[in-house]
């Protein structure tokens, strides 16, 4: 590796890489390192039409044609079929909170699916992620980009303004090299978060939440099992395996995610933070699946995936520090921080977050520098505060379906709107999710606080249940341009993105 860059990014995943690829292929010189390397374990697997729509922008703006197949399910098999992947046609939820367990009928109060486009070949992707970050490594190498893995950073230095000075060990050997300006795409690492002793602010947040989670196979299909139950399939508006899946408790959610080889990404993330305790992720897999019966019938004679072959477990999934970017350095958003994956926002708000850095870093001369910096952190900080709101509020609403599926419209009434300013006007002009909207932002706040209100009080009646539903449902009227609260089949909604 040369001893001199105008950028170093420390962290290869596709966020890392990405950003790397653009700016190395706009004329700087750029280095990449990571503590690990190639093809490697990691979770945060299901995209969204916004996602689509930024990493088409991407492509297009930097002229990288390598990415342009993967912005749909139907290019990316086409053309990619080595890069694993799943179908997405939209987020499917099933309520499982009553003590009866999930009930079909043709009203499907347990039921919620929500489709993001019409087809499998305009369909969303779920990613597999050692083979997607693969190939933006990939991409970053054969766009000039000096890659070096394996690579752990033992120290950094800051010698004055755009005067970085990294050191890492690889391969037995120290090595330090010089940068104008540093991102850090680490992740929870932090590392250059780490060495500027941001601070930690995640307990400002509301949401609490764990997980536990692995890849499996040879799980049954799920139409299998809801065909089992009585459900009116032929009323779904995809065929529900294409399809991001919550399995929603009064304490938590299992998600599902199948990619094209049947293999399958299954997580709990607990409503809760976890409890001092000496289990094991396997221990609390089995314990989990042990207090919601269901779950052992949905995934009889399934096993762990050979890779990575064992599970997974977190402790608080909630993060975020205090500030994204200074005058020489910037944080990539999974390094500021991190909700929870209720939402599925994490692909998006990453490209999101690389988009704005690219611009900023290619078309602000020296003296603008600062205050586009000074204003990436700003929104990028505002963005966890709305998706913090958005989603402690769907856990509050996991005492009743009908609140949780209200709550949702929030999310859907933000992502749907934000798709829609893409069309018409500058997409990062238009805030991710609304974030920059000070009037959405207001209705969400409310919302909590009166749904908080609302599940304190004993018994939660229908009719104050039923009253709360009709005030959300006039209170998004402003962004609910696809017919939120009014599908032709109750819970049933058959096209909500942008075309």
């Amino acid at each position: 590796m040369k001893s001199s860059f105008d950028v170093v990014v420390i962290g290869s995943g596709f966020g890392g890489s990405l950003l790397a690829t653009i700016l190395q292929s706009s004329g700087l010189a750029v280095g990449l390192l990571d503590k690990s390397s190639h093809p490697r374990f990691a979770i945060g697997e299901s995209s969204t039409p916004a996602a689509d729509f930024l990493l088409e922008e991407i492509a297009n703006t930097y002229d990288l044609e390598e990415l342009r197949p993967l912005v749909r399910f139907g290019s990316w098999r086409q053309e990619h079929p080595e890069i694993l992947c799943g179908c997405k046609r939209g987020f499917s939820y099933f309520w499982h909170g009553e003590s009866s367990g999930f009930q079909a009928c043709p009203s499907h109060p347990h039921e919620l699916l929500v489709a993001a486009n019409g087809s499998r070949e305009q369909a969303d992707t779920q990613w597999y992620r050692p083979d997607v970050d693969q190939y933006f490594v990939n991409v970053a190498k054969s766009r000039g980009v000096e890659v070096v893995e394996n690579a752990q950073v033992t120290s950094i230095e800051h010698g004055g303004l755009r005067d970085w000075k990294v050191t890492y060990l690889s391969d037995g050997r120290e090595t330090s090299c010089q940068a104008s300006f540093l991102v850090d795409a680490s992740g929870p690492a932090g590392v250059v978060m780490n060495h500027l002793q941001i601070s930690d602010t995640t307990n400002t947040l509301s949401t609490t939440s764990h997980a536990v989670y692995s890849h499996w196979e040879n799980l049954p299909p799920l139409s299998q099992w809801l065909t089992s139950q009585g459900a009116s399939l032929e009323d779904y508006p995809y065929p529900i395996e294409d399809s991001v899946i919550h399995h929603l408790f009064r304490d938590g959610w299992m998600w599902q995610i199948r990619f094209e080889n049947d293999r399958q990404s299954l997580g709990f993330v607990f409503a809760d933070v976890p409890a001092e305790t000496q289990q094991n992720p396997e221990q609390l897999w089995s314990n989990t699946v042990r207090y919601h019966p269901v779950l052992s019938e949905m995934l009889a004679g399934s096993q762990l995936a050979t890779f990575p072959g064992r599970l997974f477990q977190t402790h608080r999934l909630q993060r975020l520090r205090s500030q994204a970017a200074g005058e020489d350095w910037a944080a990539l958003p999974f390094t500021l921080g991190f909700i929870d994956p209720l939402h599925s926002t994490g692909i998006a708000q990453t490209l999101y977050g690389v988009h704005r850095l690219a611009q900023i870093l290619l078309n602000k001369s020296v003296p603008d520098l600062l205050p586009a910096l000074q204003e990436y952190s700003r929104e990028t900080l505002a963005q966890f505060r709305l998706l913090d709101d958005l989603i402690s509020s769907c856990y509050l609403g996991l005492r009743d379906f009908r609140l949780f599926t209200v709550m949702s419209m929030l999310y859907f009434a933000a992502a749907t709107t934000f798709e829609q300013r893409w069309l018409g006007e500058s997409l990062l002009e238009s805030g991710f999710l609304l974030a920059d909207d000070n009037r959405f932002r207001e209705v969400v706040s409310d919302s909590k606080t009166e749904l908080t209100e609302l599940v304190s009080i004993p018994g939660l009646p229908d009719e104050a249940i039923n009253q709360f539903s009709k005030q959300m449902k006039d209170r998004i009227e402003p962004w609910n341009s696809v017919g939120l609260f009014a599908p032709e089949v109750p819970r049933m909604y058959r096209y909500t993105a942008a075309k």
